[in-house]
């Protein structure tokens, strides 16, 4: 299973509610060549829907994803359009978990992510959780304990929280340098919500800039924390993409052990010149760093990496 940044899983997703139903029956579909998504019985609140058993899978089936329950909060302003929400908020947990990008899905889900756009433009608090999750491609498994999103709507910039616990990996290289736990606080212009639902499931040939601000982001691993908050332009091109940041990570020679356990030299030998042009305070190094036109700066130090 690829691995993006932990800085790029922006997981996104709606809610709403609808009436109670029982079996294994499909949700309001996507496309076929999009994703295949089935549960079993729902249950209505006057808050929302709980969905039992959500499945998802690709249509080369090389791609899953699980949940014993899935409970969406909110209600849009059409109840009718739940199940199409539903369906692209786990779609695209799946395709920021798993890389995958699909053309036939990038119309649905622009589709969807106007939907949305409304549902926050009116006031509105999206707000799920995935629980008991697994996510495989091919051979590769991500178990999650709890999922957690909102976003909350009613001014310019949505703000969102994002929530991840419990993560176990099978088959996935390098698994004492991912986390066990992340959360992040981020906000976006709504009126780009769609185009990022977009570019993160669908190929676009549109190449949108999405313009967030990450207030803060924490990932753990044992005795190890990566913490963050930055801003960046984002798009479909490299070149045009900018970010800037502030990083800093907590017992970083045992990270650095790690990579070398792993047999990941690169990363090691990469992480220790870091250190050499990090800043120190007490056990956490610290960097401020900036992207543009293909080179990264660390603490005034420029690094191309074309």
């Amino acid at each position: 299973m690829k691995h993006a940044s932990l800085f790029s899983r922006f997981f996104l997703g709606v809610v709403s509610a609808c009436a109670t139903t029982t079996g294994q029956i499909a949700l309001a579909a996507p496309p076929q060549a999009c994703v295949t998504l089935t549960h079993g019985a729902t249950h209505d609140t006057p808050q929302g829907v709980t969905y039992d058993s959500v499945q998802l899978r690709t249509p080369d089936g090389q791609s899953t994803l699980t949940a014993r329950h899935l409970t969406l909060n909110g209600k849009p302003a059409d109840p009718a359009a739940t199940d199409d929400l539903a369906a692209a908020a786990s779609l695209l947990v799946l395709a920021a978990m798993t890389n995958t990008h699909t053309r036939s899905c990038s119309a649905w889900l622009a589709q969807q992510g106007q939907i949305a756009e409304t549902a926050l433009q009116a006031g509105k608090m999206l707000d799920l959780t995935w629980q008991s999750t697994t996510i495989t491609h091919r051979t590769a498994k991500v178990t999650l304990g709890t999922l957690h999103f909102q976003i909350q709507g009613g001014a310019p910039l949505a703000s969102a929280t994002l929530a991840l616990s419990g993560i176990g990996y099978h088959n996935v290289a390098d698994q004492s340098l991912l986390p066990s736990d992340a959360q992040a606080r981020f906000s976006l212009p709504t009126r780009e919500l769609a185009g990022l639902m977009d570019a993160i499931g669908g190929r676009s040939t549109a190449s949108p800039a999405v313009h967030t601000t990450l207030s803060a982001f924490t990932a753990t691993q044992g005795d190890i924390r990566l913490e963050g908050h930055g801003s960046a332009t984002l798009t479909g091109d490299v070149n045009t993409t900018s970010a800037l940041g502030h990083l800093e990570v907590s017992n970083l020679p045992e990270l650095i052990q790690h990579a070398r356990e792993e047999q990941q030299m690169k990363l090691a030998a990469g992480l220790a010149l870091a250190r050499l042009v990090s800043h120190r305070e007490g056990d956490r190094n610290t960097w401020d760093t900036t992207w543009e036109s293909g080179v990264l700066t660390v603490n005034g130090f420029p690094l191309p990496l074309k």
